[in-house]
């Protein structure tokens, strides 16, 4: 059974013996919800890379509402930020736009963006990119991972074809071919256009550009339902020792 994890954002470093104090919101939920108590085993992740192994020393109550957390560090390790999958997708509508980011979390990739199409619907501002933002630092605490993944900012598809020297570039389409990646690339970054799909003028963008279209599955998927899936195959085929069709025949 995987440990509860806690979010300590300022925690710089944490060596073996250091003892850790949580407050806040964190506290309240291990303490309160989760019903932690002292020599339970937790996680803590600063997310920018740090994970801390240690043992609740004790728990107090501060106040009125508030609590607090001590933990004794055990061991500490910073890895490494994975930056080999990207996603730059159509954003879907309301809740769904933030459960794909979460999805997106759970398979590992490394940076979301807002995909500009002409048939695009939903144009997120600044407000909803931060709140999205918040919603992939919490999802560490449910995946693991220590890097959320990035939400950047809106980018148009021509942006997103633009200065990608030695990048993978793949597009989600029922023309296309199977998922395949040829070698194994540094990098990998899925397009995944708008329920309505690529206007014809991008269809030729793409094209032009040497895309590699893929189909993701048999059936008309919604943007959301797309870019989970596709990453989630492109994901496994970027683990070591997996190989896809083009691999094979080299």
């Amino acid at each position: 059974m995987p440990h509860h994890r806690v979010i300590l954002e300022g925690l710089h470093a944490a060596p073996v013996g250091t003892r850790l104090c949580v407050e806040g919101e964190e506290a309240h939920h291990a303490i309160r919800v989760k019903r932690l108590e002292a020599g339970d085993v937790v996680e803590v992740l600063n997310g920018r890379g740090l994970r801390v192994s240690g043992k609740i020393a004790a728990t107090h109550k501060l106040g009125k509402h508030g609590w607090q957390m001590e933990i004794d560090a055990t061991r500490s390790e910073t890895e490494p930020r994975d930056e080999r999958l990207e996603v730059f997708a159509a954003a879907a509508k309301g809740e769904r736009l933030e459960e794909m980011v979460e999805s997106l979390s759970q398979i590992g990739v490394s940076l979301f963006r807002p995909l500009l199409t002409e048939r695009t619907v939903v144009d997120p501002r600044e407000g909803k990119l931060a709140r999205l933002s918040r919603i992939a630092l919490e999802s560490i605490k449910q995946c693991g991972r220590s890097w959320p993944i990035q939400i950047g900012e809106a980018i148009t598809l021509r942006e997103a074809l633009r200065s990608q020297s030695g990048v993978t570039i793949c597009a989600a389409d029922a023309s296309g071919g199977s998922p395949s990646l040829k070698n194994t690339p540094e990098r990998v970054v899925l397009l995944v256009g708008p329920e309505g799909g690529w206007s014809p003028a991008e269809f030729k963008v793409l094209t032009d550009a040497g895309v590699t279209l893929q189909n993701f599955g048999p059936h008309i998927m919604r943007v959301e339902t797309a870019a989970v899936v596709g990453a989630g195959i492109l994901s496994t085929l970027l683990r070591p020792g997996v190989h896809s069709p083009h691999q094979a025949k080299s």
